[in-house]
């Protein structure tokens, strides 16, 4: 059963990795950042499954990835209500994006929500790795859904947290 939960500023002013599960994130690469705090978003925890939290919008209702997540001992945020998950819930709001045309649109991204509870967390410095540009505009599944918009959303969360203070590091990033 999920619990409703409002994220305590419990890493005030720490380091905390952001691990994604883009291309080019690797073990080595998720035991670099291991002596932070870390935070795996969905699939990454196969990186770091003694991280200190896993965030995965979709939780068990996502019965391929699931099985993964069983066994992680860390806190398990999940983006819904559900009877299924032993999770805390943490109510997180669409991220406004706007593309290139202007055109605004919401999405939800696990990598996105697991930065902004890093940030709600109190981390005074963001490591991002494994959040690889382009790859989810590009990736066929993607494409058929018409899933847009990560790049913008990530480039506007990066730009609203440094803008309060945080320091954001990019470790990993194809083509930055």
């Amino acid at each position: 059963m999920t619990t409703p939960w409002i994220v305590p500023r419990m890493w005030e002013d720490e380091t905390v990795a952001v691990l994604a599960s883009g291309p080019s994130m690797t073990q080595a690469l998720a035991d670099s950042v291991k002596q932070h705090r870390r935070i795996c978003a969905r699939r990454s925890v196969r990186f770091a499954p003694k991280a200190d939290m896993l965030v995965t919008l979709d939780g068990p209702s996502d019965a391929e990835f699931w099985p993964e997540a069983k066994g992680f001992s860390g806190i398990c945020v999940i983006g819904y209500e559900c009877d299924e998950a032993d999770a805390m819930y943490v109510n997180l709001p669409h991220e406004r994006v706007t593309l290139g045309e202007g055109h605004e649109i919401e999405i939800r991204n696990n990598g996105l929500a697991a930065i902004r509870i890093a940030a709600m967390a109190g981390a005074g410095k963001i490591l991002l790795l494994g959040f690889d540009r382009g790859r989810y505009e590009t990736r066929e599944s993607n494409a058929a859904i018409g899933f847009r918009g990560l790049e913008e959303g990530l480039d506007a969360l990066i730009a609203e947290l440094r803008a309060r203070g945080i320091e954001i590091e990019r470790v990993d990033s194809v083509g930055d």
